[in-house]
C-alpha cells in the first residue's frame, strides 16, 4: 500500500469523515444513524472524552536521568510537513516536530548524547528539523534521516544510517505516538529507551467548560484512534 492510498483511508476511515458516512447512511437508510453520528460528534469533541482516549496511550514515564550513554544515539521523529515561514527565510518544522525537538535539544545538553532527526516527505522534515535545532536550541545534529515516511520508516531507515556498534536510541516522540515507535525501533533491533513529551492534560469532569465541544478535541479523539489502529497494524504486518 503506497503512502497516497494509505493517507486516502486515513482520511476517509476516520473522525470526522467516517462520522459524515454514518450521517449520511442515517439520512439515506436508518434516522437513528443519523442521531447516532451526532452523538458521537459531541462526545470525541469534549475534552474529558478526547483526553481519556488520548491518555491511553500516555502510559510510558518521562525519561529519567542520568542514563547509560554506551552505544547510544538520541532520535527524533518528525511530526509533520515544515511549513513557509514568512517572517523569517525557509521553512519552519510543525507544531507537533517543534515540541519534539525541544526536548531532544535538552536531552542532548543534558547528556551529550549525538543526535540524529528522522522525517522525509514531499517537503523533507530532517533538513528543517536539523537547522531548528541548531539555530533556534543550540544543539548539533550528526545524522539527517530524510528519506522515511512514516513510523515504520522511521526506524527503518535509522537503522540502515546509524552505526551498526549504535544499538540503543533515547527515542523522542509525544507521549501518545510513543507505543507504536517503540514497537517499530524493537522491531529493527534497536534497544529503546523512551524520552516522551508533550503529556495529554487529565480530563477535568466538573468544569462546564469541558462540556463544550471544540476542533482540537476532536483532532485529539482523532489521533488517539488512529495510533490505536496504527499499532494493531504495525503488529500484524511488520
Amino acid at each position: 500500500m503506497n503512502l497516497t492510498t494509505r493517507k486516502l483511508l486515513k482520511t476517509l476511515g476516520l473522525p470526522p469523515m467516517l462520522l459524515f458516512w454514518v450521517l449520511l447512511m442515517g439520512l439515506i437508510f436508518k434516522p437513528w444513524l443519523a442521531w447516532l453520528a451526532l452523538v458521537l460528534l459531541y462526545l470525541l469533541s469534549i475534552s474529558p472524552v478526547a483526553n481519556t482516549l488520548l491518555r491511553r496511550w500516555e502510559q510510558v514515564p518521562v525519561l529519567e536521568l542520568p542514563i547509560d550513554t554506551q552505544d547510544t544515539a538520541i532520535v527524533v521523529l518528525g511530526g509533520g510537513m515544515p511549513g513557509i515561514s514568512p517572517e523569517r527565510p525557509g521553512f519552519r518544522p510543525s507544531s507537533y516536530t517543534l515540541e519534539r525537538l525541544r526536548h531532544g535539544g535538552w536531552l542532548q545538553k543534558q547528556t551529550g548524547l549525538p543526535l540524529l532527526v528522522s522525517g522525509g516527505g514531499p517537503r523533507p522534515e530532517a533538513p528543517t528539523m536539523a537547522e531548528s535545532l541548531e539555530q533556534d536550541f543550540g544543539a548539533q545534529v550528526r545524522w539527517q534521516e530524510s528519506e522515511s515516511r512514516t513510523t515504520w520508516e522511521n526506524a527503518l531507515f535509522t537503522r540502515q544510517m546509524l552505526p551498526q556498534e549504535i544499538n540503543t536510541v533515547v527515542l523522542v516522540t509525544h507521549a501518545w505516538h510513543m507505543p507504536r515507535s517503540i514497537l517499530s525501533f524493537e522491531k529493527v533491533g534497536f534497544n529503546v529507551i523512551p524520552a516522551p513529551t508533550t503529556f495529554t492534560p487529565p480530563p477535568q469532569w466538573h468544569r462546564i467548560q469541558s462540556w463544550l465541544p471544540k476542533v482540537r478535541n476532536l483532532e485529539r479523539s482523532e489521533q488517539a484512534i488512529r495510533e490505536r489502529i496504527g499499532y494493531w497494524y504495525y503488529s500484524i504486518v511488520y
